[in-house]
């Protein structure tokens, strides 16, 4: 049982994150709708609501909500540039309510209720300025068919009682828009700040793993690393190769030429030094002008090939253009794990 209802979960919801949470919200409406639905049914049923009106509703209703929920479960939505069509979706619903507000007869105002819902529900999806946009367009919209129903049949209604109806409402909604607004607009500053805080770990974690001259990764990282391979090595019986670089007479080169020419050297020999590199390889600065790579799946044989080919790599280039004849060579240590 429980597997065939994780089954059905994914099935309903996808797999997701961000896109699982955009199809609950969607299935969130769905609930109001088939609420909605059932009264309709009910109004029908005690002649509170004229049947041919209502089965239009209904068809109107029912066949966006299964067009909405498909566009976002498939990624559709996310095509069309909106992951989510929070705003579509109200548009949607504003024209279901103010169908419901014209047949309901006699308990039409309960129905009003329905568009605060519509705001509560966009302050967690919609920005700031949608949701005023659908408070502004719900209180013009709902002026516009009183005003219609009233020209159409002016016995049927009070003007009086329809403009007290319109006040309440000019009223109550833009302080319900007014804390959506609010709640709209504090989500949007937690996500900024999330993006800021993400951004900064990942800043501070590049600091606390590469060295600062050479960008390679540092000392402390290259260890977890040989860790990590070390304990994969027993799990899976691969060899890997360690091979440790030390740049010949390096020192000469800071007391020949100062030391913002041996940190040019440097940061120049661990850019060649990655080209003859493999991908999979790992390539460290372990302090100095030391420097530890860590050859993945390699035998001492390809361990030794990889050596050659960086040292042909850094021999054919100038490491210090503006230093003739500065061409330093570099002598390696090689081991299999």
């Amino acid at each position: 049982m429980r597997a065939f209802l994780h089954t059905l979960n994914t099935w309903l919801l996808g797999t997701e994150r961000h896109q699982r949470m955009r199809v609950k919200m969607t299935l969130i409406a769905l609930y109001g709708y088939v609420v909605s639905t059932a009264l309709l049914f009910y109004g029908m049923d005690i002649d509170l609501v004229n049947p041919r009106h209502g089965w239009w509703l209904i068809a109107y209703i029912w066949t966006g909500v299964p067009v909405f929920y498909l566009l976002v479960r498939t990624g559709w939505a996310s095509r069309l540039g909106n992951p989510s069509l929070d705003l579509h979706q109200s548009l949607y619903a504003l024209v279901a309510i103010l169908g419901a507000y014209v047949i309901t007869g006699p308990v039409r105002n309960s129905v009003l209720m329905l568009m605060c819902l519509v705001l509560v529900f966009g302050m967690f999806t919609m920005s700031a300025r949608q949701v005023m946009l659908m408070g502004l367009l719900f209180v013009c919209c709902l002026g516009s068919v009183q005003t219609i129903m009233v020209l159409a049949n002016p016995g049927a209604f009070d003007v009086r009682i329809e403009v007290v109806k319109f006040i309440l409402a000019a009223c109550t909604l833009p302080a319900v828009s007014a804390v959506s607004i609010y709640v709209s607009q504090v989500r949007a500053r937690l996500i900024e700040q999330k993006e800021e805080l993400a951004h900064a770990l990942a800043m501070l974690q590049d600091i606390a793993s590469r060295d600062e001259l050479t960008r390679l990764v540092n000392r402390r990282h290259m260890q977890e690393r040989v860790t990590q391979e070390a304990d994969r090595q027993l799990r899976s019986n691969e060899a890997f190769c360690l091979a440790l670089i030390d740049l010949d007479h390096f020192k000469r080169i800071n007391d020949l030429h100062g030391h913002a020419m041996g940190d040019m050297v440097l940061k120049e020999f661990a850019r060649l030094a990655l080209e003859g590199c493999r991908k999979t390889d790992v390539l460290a600065r372990w302090g100095g002008e030391e420097f530890l790579l860590l050859l993945n799946d390699a035998t001492p044989q390809e361990g030794y090939a990889g050596l050659e080919r960086v040292r042909d790599i850094v021999g054919a280039a100038a490491l210090a253009p503006s230093v003739p004849g500065l061409t330093p060579t570099f002598s390696a240590g090689l081991t299999r794990y």
